[in-house]
């Protein structure tokens, strides 16, 4: 009991002394260099949030961990942001975060890629779209093109049909669509090209 007053008095002088940074390979050392600044500074005024932005703002940075240990240690630890896609900027190949965001330059190209989805907030409807999709028919998508805000292209491949698929879907989704992938799921539809548009019908079709 007789050191929570000393404690107390000592708090408002604790100053951060060391931060300790784990990174990862896309986190530049301009950034690890900015963090280092927080040496210094009183320990109380410390926005923990505040020093996770300034981390998370690097493209292809994922999650982000920040401790304080008192009295003045902060750590923080940077991951890779995880691709789900690609996306073709120029003459690369750029991964594509959940968020929708770029996180960098990456060799090949992976599936899904993405095409027509210049902002942000379209790309994350595109992967909606997409894990839907391949959640409901055990399939993979290979290619999601946004044709119009209300007409999305996919390439999808299955383990029971022989041939890629081209599908044209609704983003929200339809009645057509549920049906389409019930029978994908069954084997009762093997169509090369669908329509899955309509609240009432399926268009069926060989070309793309």
């Amino acid at each position: 009991m007789t050191l929570v007053p000393v404690i107390l008095l000592a708090f408002p002088r604790w100053q951060i002394a060391e931060v300790v940074v784990e990174k990862c390979p896309v986190l530049p050392d301009a950034a690890v260099d900015s963090l280092h600044e927080l040496v210094g500074q009183p320990t109380l005024g410390l926005g923990l949030e505040t020093v996770r932005d300034r981390v998370e703002v690097w493209p292809g940075v994922g999650d982000v961990e920040v401790k304080l240990e008192l009295p003045g240690t902060v750590r923080v630890r940077a991951d890779a942001a995880v691709s789900c896609g690609s996306i073709k900027v120029g003459r690369s190949w750029h991964g594509v975060a959940a968020d929708g965001s770029l996180i960098g330059v990456v060799e090949v190209a992976l599936p899904p890629i993405l095409a027509g989805f210049d902002r942000n907030h379209d790309r994350v409807d595109g992967l909606a779209v997409v894990r839907r999709i391949e959640a409901a028919t055990g399939g993979r998508v290979m290619e999601i093109l946004r044709v119009t805000p209300a007409d999305f292209r996919l390439r999808v491949r299955h383990p029971e049909v022989e041939e890629e698929m081209v599908i044209h879907v609704f983003p929200p989704g339809s009645e057509a669509e549920n049906a389409w992938c019930a029978g994908i799921s069954d084997g009762s539809i093997n169509k090369r090209w669908a329509d899955l548009r309509w609240s009432d019908r399926i268009v069926f079709g060989g070309g793309v």
